[in-house]
């Protein structure tokens, strides 16, 4: 029974990797194809960019594996994470998750400790999104009042931070927890390290888009594009419906980025980001791979 599973297990990765990359494809083909309609980013910024988003998704999936607290292996759950980031490109907004937790299993952790994580690891990278775009209140002087101040209100969103509110937020999600079941919520210190791996992550991928939109001149300053970014990715995020935050990521940098140059370039960065960054997730696909062959 259990061979039947793995191989049935097997499978199931095959056949997740092999569709996410196929869409995977066609959103790089579509994402180059538009990134063609204005001026592009000198290749030393693409470059350094690349080289910051690698920087960022080293550290996105110490996020996931923080929140079991040493159970399970490390570097399947790494793994799991880098696989399941082919969902996003698929129509269904359920793939990534679905491969998050499904992936994990092979990590040796309980289907209840997966599915409970999965939500809580979304919770706190929208807080760690949330805290990275309030500084746009400080740092977006060329924007109204209006937009900064709903900048600010980003900070709101590390309210379900604490456990207790993590819970009970899961509470209304879930009917198990409601009920009075939250042992699969990962303790508090797990969940402020990957809130701290979260913030990590977006730092270092909106340098990335700061660099790009610096070479296009498309930002002012170019400091403010990290956290402008940062705001763009957690409106994206919470976008379900649109593979990847697809065109939502785009309007929002448009709002926020203070271009003297119009919204193209704003439009142009944001598409090779998201270039290098697909990019940048096979590249770590095939890094976590290695190493958990290597392991075995």
């Amino acid at each position: 029974m259990s061979e039947r599973r793995a191989r049935l297990g097997l499978a199931l990765r095959i056949a997740f990797g092999v569709l996410g990359i196929a869409f995977m494809v066609i959103a790089f083909r579509e994402t180059w194809n538009r990134s063609q309609e204005h001026a592009f980013p000198r290749w030393t910024a693409v470059v350094a960019a690349e080289v910051l988003v690698l920087a960022g998704l080293a550290g996105a999936s110490r996020g996931w594996v923080a929140l079991f607290d040493g159970r399970g292996s490390d570097r399947a759950l790494a793994q799991a994470f880098y696989t399941s980031q082919l969902g996003k490109y698929v129509p269904g907004a359920i793939w990534q998750a679905v491969g998050q937790v499904g992936l994990s299993r092979s990590a040796d952790v309980s289907l209840a400790q997966a599915t409970t994580a999965f939500p809580v690891h979304a919770l706190t990278q929208v807080a760690a999104g949330g805290t990275v775009g309030a500084l746009l209140a400080l740092l977006g002087v060329h924007l109204s009042v209006g937009v900064r101040l709903l900048a600010a209100l980003g900070l709101l969103l590390v309210i379900p931070l604490r456990r207790a509110w993590m819970v009970w937020v899961l509470g209304v999600i879930s009917r198990r927890l409601k009920r009075g079941s939250p042992e699969d919520v990962p303790s508090q210190g797990a969940i402020l390290r990957a809130y701290g791996w979260g913030v990590w992550t977006l730092v270092w991928s909106g340098a990335g888009f700061a660099v790009l939109a610096g070479s296009l001149h498309a930002a002012d300053p170019v400091v403010a594009a990290v956290p402008a970014f940062a705001a763009a990715w957690t409106v994206g995020f919470l976008a379900v419906p649109f593979p990847s935050g697809i065109g939502v990521r785009e309007a929002v940098l448009i709002a926020t980025v203070a271009s003297p140059t119009g919204a193209g370039p704003v439009i142009v960065a944001s598409l090779v980001h998201r270039l290098v960054t697909m990019l940048g997730e096979l590249v770590m696909i095939a890094f976590a791979k290695s190493r958990t062959t290597l392991a075995r």
